[in-house]
């Protein structure tokens, strides 16, 4: 049990800061862009990524003993959650659904509804989890089947798409096994898993092989016009 209690907080606190330095790098990139609008990936993951710091931020200090475990705290940790799930909702509508694009604010606003009410009238956290987390296991799938497609066709080359499938499954499964999980001695695996996602997560956004292929790219190009001329 010590072990398993070490291994949440250690995960907690990575997770923490692996979420919070991918927010502010996607961030930080979306500022950079000549062009912004709120549906740019850039911003919608560095807001599910802070929403996601937030989250962790809570359970940390519960597990180190700085917070209680009352349903309040839960209750403002669903809401974090919400905000690490919509936007990328919003995303989704935008890429799979534009033919009903003047829908897309409504389902949102439906979506965020729903998360509140489960989120203030579910009486335990074990009827909240179950009620929310079909949600999050059906936007990972949408999410993963689009991080395969890019793959596949090779879209999004700034980004490692089959890193990002990778991490939504370990996320997917940390969702999945939170429940089942929770009063059994394997209570530490869904944050473990979801440490191993941040990680795939970072990995997959910062590229390091998209950076090197640009630099090699632009090194050829130069040296091509140096010889040309």
């Amino acid at each position: 049990m010590q072990i398993g209690t070490e291994l949440v907080l250690f995960s907690s606190m990575a997770t923490v800061i692996i979420s919070a330095v991918i927010g502010a790098y996607l961030g930080r990139k979306w500022l950079a862009q000549n062009v912004r609008l709120l549906t740019d990936l850039p911003l919608v993951f560095a807001i599910a990524f802070v929403s996601q710091a937030i989250n962790i931020t809570f359970v940390t200090l519960q597990h180190i003993g700085l917070l209680d475990t009352a349903m309040i705290f839960f209750r403002i940790r669903t809401v974090a959650i919400g905000g690490s799930i919509i936007p990328i909702f919003g995303a989704i509508l935008q890429i799979w659904a534009p033919s009903i694009q003047r829908y897309h604010n409504r389902i949102v606003y439906l979506l965020v509804l729903y998360w509140l009410i489960i989120d203030f009238v579910g009486a335990t956290e074990q009827l909240i989890m179950s009620l929310l987390i079909p949600v999050l296991i059906i936007v990972g799938i949408i999410m993963m089947a689009t991080f395969i497609i890019t793959w596949k066709t090779g879209r999004l080359k700034e980004v490692r798409s089959e890193l990002m499938v990778v991490s939504v499954l370990f996320g997917m499964a940390s969702q999945v096994l939170r429940v089942p999980l929770l009063t059994t001695l394997l209570f530490y695996i869904p944050d473990v898993l979801l440490t191993i996602s941040m990680v795939l997560t970072a990995i997959a956004f910062a590229n390091p092989w998209y950076n090197r292929e640009t630099k090699s790219t632009l090194e050829e190009s130069s040296q091509m016009v140096a010889f040309s001329g």
